[in-house]
């Protein structure tokens, strides 16, 4: 039988691990609990990395450089299964003084916090595949290079859950977890599609009984937060529909190949569940409601990972959600990380000879 428990303990001790490594123990603690062949899926610009050795160079030993004192605090962490593999998922922050740049993004040589999203598959108890999850350009707000329109929604930084409410490296809650999965895939059942997005009354009356009255969604960077369902229509829903009208779910093909599109896991432990997929939506960009940007009429994907908590009646309360937002402007022409480079450096030559 498989001990998702102990899956969770190995990813928090990894996470404690890193904490305290720096230089060769950064190594020293990737062999430990990875491993040696591990697959590293980082969100843009780092993406996809092979076995430990490129996880360390470009991924970990550049951001222990960048916050030589970071600590991880995470708010949660879920065990469970999916399509037979062990799955272990987690978000929270790095937090630490940001002392050298970072991905082009200036020193503040004070306290920043990167949030971070972790799934991660375990194969003989030891990490196989790490997804990575990055708001990057949350930390490009707080380092001062914000590169949007103002947020719609709240820029604070986001509410770890109740202390009380579960989710522990200690045990798993399976049974419970699955009632929660399967209201949070109700829920994502009932998301409106092609001409249902038109009427958005409807929309609200297949999905919304699964949410609390004060439910709140915790938005990404350029998004922001916001509390209740008007809340959220206001400040994302609506915006984000306007956007990419076409948006829709990807269908897995769960005989597939693991790293088919779509979810890649959806786990639910106690009042937990977190769903994500590498990419999990498509749509055609033809509104100019998202993060203020003019339409480009481009296709993309979109790499998204919620987690879900339930309050004690089975009522959706909190939904924290990560997307790929600079892989996303990638696919449609603006990389927001090269114009960043002039930013902090107007003496670089933006035209050759």
């Amino acid at each position: 039988m498989n001990d998702h428990a102990a899956n969770k303990r190995q990813l928090a001790e990894f996470l404690h691990q890193m904490s305290e490594s720096d230089g060769a123990a950064i190594d020293q603690t990737l062999a430990a609990h990875c491993h040696p062949d591990a697959i590293w899926r980082v969100f843009h610009p780092i993406n996809d990395l092979q076995g430990n050795a490129e996880a360390a160079a470009q991924l970990w030993a550049p951001l222990r450089e960048a916050f030589p004192d970071w600590e991880a605090r995470m708010a949660c962490m879920l065990g469970g299964e999916y399509e037979g593999r062990e799955c272990v998922s987690t978000w929270g922050v790095l937090m630490g003084n940001l002392a050298a740049p970072w991905l082009g993004i200036a020193p503040t040589h004070g306290l920043c916090t990167l949030r971070l999203g972790i799934n991660a598959v375990f194969r003989e108890g030891r990490l196989a595949k790490v997804y990575v999850l990055l708001d990057i350009v949350d930390l490009m707000r707080q380092a001062g290079y914000y590169p949007f329109r103002r947020m719609p929604g709240s820029a604070e930084a986001w509410a770890f859950p109740p202390c009380d409410s579960g989710a522990t490296a200690v045990s798993v809650d399976a049974e419970l977890g699955a009632t929660t999965l399967a209201a949070v895939r109700e829920m994502q059942m009932g998301l409106a599609k092609g001409d249902e997005l038109k009427n958005l009354a409807a929309t609200r009356n297949k999905h919304s009984p699964h949410w609390h009255r004060n439910m709140m969604w915790y938005g990404p960077a350029g998004i922001g937060s916001s509390r209740g369902q008007k809340g959220f229509l206001d400040y994302h829903g609506a915006l984000f529909i306007q956007a990419f009208p076409d948006r829709e779910g990807i269908v897995r093909d769960h005989s597939g190949p693991e790293d088919a599109p779509g979810h890649y896991i959806r786990c639910g432990d106690g009042h937990y569940a977190v769903t994500a997929g590498w990419p999990s939506l498509y749509g055609t960009h033809l509104g100019g409601q998202w993060l203020g940007l003019p339409p480009t009429g481009k296709r993309v994907e979109m790499r998204v990972a919620d987690w879900y908590r339930t309050d004690r009646d089975g009522k959706i309360i909190d939904n924290w959600v990560m997307i790929d937002v600079l892989h996303i402007l990638q696919q449609t022409g603006l990389d927001v990380l090269d114009d960043l480079r002039y930013i902090v450096d107007p003496s670089l030559k933006r035209w050759p000879g």
